[in-house]
């Protein structure tokens, strides 16, 4: 994933969120350049009358993240164009600083740690779900910067997260439909990857019972054909997909299983 990825991170800023309010609320649709001279003056009077706190908890990390409301994204749109709220994340904790002391050593020292790193993943994203004004979202990229590891790594976790768990633990990307901007195929793959079975699933998303028997057997068809280590560019023709369709199933799988992606293809590419 490019470095684009955290755009949408710098503009969660106080600066976007008055001028959302201002624009939407309020209705004030004057100048761009008017409105953004009186946000800059809303924010002298913060810093003025609200300086920032001296203190805060050890390993909790102020951050920006997205009100879980409202409509689905749609292209163009601003990464900050969705309420924001900002909270004191538990990052880092004294009893995760006590767990890396313990990690064992050795052979299973890695495995030790990814389970160390998912523990704190599934923390960040169930805290900002639990929130008592309603969800607050988090993307890939804020996960990446939060516990300094790739979008790459973050995504992987949370796949292994969700199959663990058997909890969507849903990223402002799911949310809102951004990202890869999810078809109702990825929407309904997400659901079967945490662990609910068709019933809820249509229940939850209001997808046709056909339509999701139907995804959830050709992705599962796609799976085990990569799993059996058939080239994606063979899998339509034995199938008798059509090459698209076979190209959408082949980047959920690698997406929820990375362990499947070929050597030669890169996570990007999927």
């Amino acid at each position: 994933m490019s470095n684009q990825a955290y755009v949408g991170t710098a503009k969660r800023t106080f600066q976007q969120a008055a001028l959302h309010l201002l624009e939407t609320d309020y209705g004030l649709l004057g100048s761009r350049r008017v409105l953004e001279l009186l946000v800059s003056d809303l924010v002298r009077l913060v810093d003025q009358f609200y300086p920032p706190p001296e203190r805060l908890s050890s390993g909790w990390m102020v951050f920006t993240g997205t009100q879980a409301s409202g409509g689905k994204a749609h292209p163009g749109q601003s990464a900050g164009a969705h309420e924001l709220v900002t909270l004191a994340w538990p990052v880092l904790l004294p009893e995760d600083i006590q767990a890396l002391v313990s990690l064992p050593a050795g052979s299973d020292g890695p495995q030790a740690r990814q389970a160390w790193l998912q523990q704190r993943l599934v923390r960040l994203v169930e805290y900002g779900w639990q929130q008592a004004e309603g969800p607050v979202l988090l993307t890939l990229a804020d996960l990446s910067a939060m516990l300094g590891l790739s979008t790459v790594q973050v995504s992987q976790l949370l796949a292994e997260a969700r199959r663990a768990t058997g909890k969507p633990l849903l990223t402002k990307g799911y949310y809102f439909d951004q990202g890869r901007r999810p078809t109702h195929k990825a929407e309904i793959i997400a659901l079967y990857e945490a662990g609910l079975d068709e019933a809820d699933i249509v229940r939850r998303g209001g997808h046709a019972p056909s339509s999701t028997g139907t995804y959830i057997r050709g992705y599962e068809r796609v799976k085990l054909l990569l799993m059996q280590g058939t080239p994606v560019h063979r899998i339509a023709p034995l199938l008798g997909m059509q090459p698209g369709v076979v190209q959408e199933y082949a980047a959920l799988v690698f997406q929820y299983h990375p362990q499947l992606l070929p050597d030669e293809v890169s996570p990007s590419q999927t």
